[in-house]
């Protein structure tokens, strides 16, 4: 009990330095046509449909883009979704607040063109991420506290209307034009 709370509380004290945090990395756009490699992380609660996510992935194969898709879950179980899925455990959060995931590593190492973080609702967990992936251009959801840790930020009140957000995110991403 006691090491749980001191994990919560590191976890946080991580996830806002991060939110807070200036981006080391370079960040820029490109064209929409000249993305190759997209990564995707996620979480969508229990009571969201998580179709309208597969169709979103199902597009972006079509549109011949290499995905890595990441999620976080509480603890092991089976998941409702028809698409291959990387994730991190709680589990492999240390007492420090520490990531400790191979999974997690892989997907910081990976050089995104775009990374779309779609959430029904929001993971500080991900703010760690945010700030440390290599991701030319991160694209999510307006939160005026997170405005640092994206380049490309949709508006949508309903946060659980996970098919408007992708729409949206599809839509600002193809209108991105890049001159040298």
């Amino acid at each position: 009990m006691l090491k749980d709370l001191v994990k919560d509380f590191m976890l946080r004290r991580r996830c806002e330095k991060a939110r807070n945090a200036q981006s080391l990395v370079p960040r820029n756009t490109i064209n929409y046509h000249q993305v190759n490699q997209i990564g995707i992380l996620f979480h969508i609660d229990s009571e969201t449909d998580p179709e309208p996510l597969a169709r979103f992935i199902k597009k972006l194969e079509q549109d011949h883009k290499k995905l890595k898709i990441l999620t976080y879950f509480e603890y092991v179980h089976s998941h409702p979704y028809n698409f291959y899925i990387d994730y991190f455990l709680k589990s492999d959060i240390s007492w420090q607040g520490e990531i400790n995931s191979p999974k997690m590593n892989q997907f910081l190492d990976t050089q995104f063109d775009f990374l779309f973080c779609i959430e029904s609702e929001t993971q500080p967990v991900f703010d760690i991420i945010l700030s440390q992936t290599k991701a030319n251009c991160r694209v999510g959801l307006y939160d005026e506290k997170r405005t640092n840790l994206f380049e490309l930020m949709v508006q949508n009140p309903d946060k659980k209307d996970i098919e408007y957000t992708l729409k949206q995110m599809l839509k600002y991403t193809k209108l991105l034009i890049y001159n040298d």
